[in-house]
């Protein structure tokens, strides 16, 4: 389903329901892997598209937007750190998930969690599932809140900017989202791949050395 046909089947339910739509569907969509069927980020567009023409108020639909992201990621990453880990071990096998990568990914996690939460948070599938993640690979979560707590705070005021200037033009938004999406996502790999050639080199250099000293 495209933004404008979507846009289309959501417009009634906002003249009465404005408010309460926002929360559930930020809340849904951050929450146990909701994401990938919820569409809380254009539910929340168009909320500002409703507070341009007068509906709804900005400031409030900013504010529900941030409470309700960081409580359904808070959902997300207890549902993570209480049962996330079991069913990735019983059904992981069927999308080549094991124990080994597990372990490559609570590394990762401890040393670079926090980035990746917030650089997640502009991209739809990595917001669906980042905080999941996080609480299955024990993410210290004093780490995990702050970065999701800032993560929420800039993404939601930025989407609801969007939806506010841009609301009318539903074409130009799906494009500016899809590219910030894109660029997050981007940005992403390339930290990792930093990352990975960082210790690929550093794996090097201490081999020289003991190298040198065996000599």
């Amino acid at each position: 389903m495209s933004l404008t046909s979507l846009v289309d089947w959501l417009m009634p339910f906002f003249a009465s329901y404005g408010y309460l739509l926002i929360f559930l569907g930020v809340f849904l969509e951050n929450s146990a892997g909701l994401g990938l069927i919820i569409p809380g980020e254009t539910i929340l567009i168009l909320g500002s598209f409703f507070a341009a023409r007068g509906s709804l108020n900005l400031v409030a639909v900013i504010v529900i937007a941030f409470v309700g992201a960081v409580m359904g990621d808070n959902l997300g990453y207890y549902i993570g750190r209480r049962g996330g880990r079991r069913v990735l071990l019983k059904y992981g096998k069927y999308v080549f998930i094991n124990r080994h990568r597990l372990a490559h990914v609570d590394q990762y996690f401890k040393k670079h969690g926090g980035k990746t939460i917030f650089i997640a948070r502009f991209t739809s599938f990595l917001r669906a599932l980042a905080a999941l993640v996080a609480g299955s690979a024990k993410m210290p979560y004093k780490q995990f809140f702050l970065y999701d707590i800032t993560g929420a705070f800039i993404w939601s005021i930025v989407i609801s900017l969007l939806g506010y200037f841009l609301g009318g033009n539903w074409d130009l938004i799906e494009k500016v989202i899809k590219r910030m999406g894109y660029a997050a996502f981007a940005l992403l790999i390339i930290v990792i791949a930093g990352i990975f050639f960082f210790r690929w080199r550093e794996g090097r250099g201490k081999a020289g050395l003991d190298e040198d000293f065996d000599h």
